[in-house]
């Protein structure tokens, strides 16, 4: 029986919260780190932690940037299982409707970045960004070669490691047998372990290789991809006891608590370290998403999912209000920790949203016009709209594609 029911739009509605949390995990980690660059530690936990405490402290808000990952996974997963869908009812992949699917996606906001970087630089003595290299999404390899150097196009790096994912992904779809499919995505994985694996062992200075390289972060997207293939096919299924769950959970908390996920000046832990962190977490995603026996699940609409469906602007926004908010508190000798959080969390709100209703839906209008495969919410829906679940033909919730 066919996975697709031409009369209904895919949706995983909850997947909208997971992106909420991976963008907002981001947030922190530049409010934290930002405020500790340009004031130090704010007096609260310098004043009643430990040295050893502090230490741990800063290595759980180091961890959060393990955000970025899990939009990874999730993006892999959705255009995998969206493009089977594709080809599974039309019996071909359109590659040219695709790019042009992710073109309105993800460009108009990605370029309006990349143009507020002069700003930035020119008010602020910003370094500038090779903008050529930005706008050919090669600002990944600029910071490789150069360093970070403009707030407004230094997390720009995650941006460009999945469109170059976008550009193979659908011809490998399109061009190959399906079935080959997870043999190609283990290999992608294998070649970035030789690639961190080599350039641990023969490079003088590495780190930045390891974090931003294709090649060192693609595999995550190819995770995603293979756990969208499995889950499609039905070879993937999340329902195992409550106790084997709670299990798997502990060791994540144990791991994330107590293990640096960037640390990497071993051979273990630039290849290997990774991937406990990774399926560890898309273990619990699963859960979450998909065992109808889980705990924790959301079974109504709420506030986190309309967050969700302005993720996009929360990652994109968020280090230039949290920049521009230190700038403000310096010249003001004002230093308040949690009026700095309030000032920031207003603004990405704000802007994320505004951005969204405004900016990003009218291309998201233009993207639907393109789509084979109907997913998410219609686009005349208002944003805080309840709106019913309805089921895939195999009884599993839907996927949205606002990636």
């Amino acid at each position: 029986m066919s996975n697709i029911d031409n009369t209904q739009r895919i949706y995983f509605r909850n997947l909208d919260i997971l992106r909420f949390l991976a963008a907002y995990m981001i947030v922190l980690v530049h409010c934290f780190f930002g405020w500790e660059t340009k004031f130090g530690l704010p007096p609260f936990i310098s004043s009643h932690l430990s040295l050893p405490a502090v230490e741990r402290l800063k290595n759980v808000f180091h961890n959060l940037a393990f955000g970025v990952d899990i939009f990874f996974i999730i993006s892999g997963f959705l255009i995998t299982y969206l493009l089977l869908a594709e080809y599974e009812k039309t019996g071909k992949v359109d590659v040219m409707k695709f790019y042009i699917r992710r073109a309105f996606r993800i460009w108009p906001l990605y370029f309006f970045m990349i143009l507020t970087a002069p700003l930035i630089s020119y008010f602020f003595f910003e370094q500038s960004p090779d903008y050529l290299m930005q706008f050919l999404f090669l600002g990944n390899f600029d910071i490789v070669n150069q360093g970070m150097k403009s707030v407004s196009t230094n997390h720009l790096w995650s941006i460009c490691i999945e469109e170059h994912f976008y550009l193979f992904c659908p011809l490998l779809i399109a061009f190959l047998p399906i079935k080959k499919l997870p043999q190609i995505l283990f290999s992608v994985i294998f070649i970035c372990i030789l690639f961190r694996g080599y350039t641990a062992l023969y490079s003088q200075v590495y780190g930045m290789t390891i974090y931003v390289h294709t090649l060192s972060r693609i595999d995550t997207l190819a995770i995603g991809s293979l756990c969208g293939y499995l889950f499609y096919y039905k070879h993937l299924r999340f329902r195992h006891p409550l106790g084997v769950r709670l299990i798997i959970y502990a060791i994540f908390l144990l791991v994330f608590f107590n293990v640096s996920y960037n640390e990497c000046g071993t051979f273990f832990t630039a290849t290997m370290k990774k991937y406990v962190f990774i399926l560890l977490a898309a273990y619990w995603a699963g859960n979450f998403l998909f065992n109808p026996g889980a705990k924790f699940a959301v079974r109504k609409i709420n506030f986190l999912h309309n967050l969700g469906k302005i993720s996009y602007g929360i990652y994109m926004f968020n280090p230039v209000i949290v920049f521009l908010v230190l700038q403000l508190f310096e010249k003001l000798s004002f230093q308040n920790y949690f009026a700095f959080l309030l000032i920031v969390h207003l603004g990405i709100w704000l802007f994320a949203a505004l951005s969204y209703r405004f900016f990003e839906m009218p291309f998201l209008a233009l993207k639907e016009k393109y789509s084979i495969i109907q997913t998410g919410e219609k686009l005349d829906s208002p944003l805080t709209e309840t709106l019913p679940l309805s089921p895939l033909s195999q009884g599993e919730e839907a996927v949205s594609e606002h990636t």
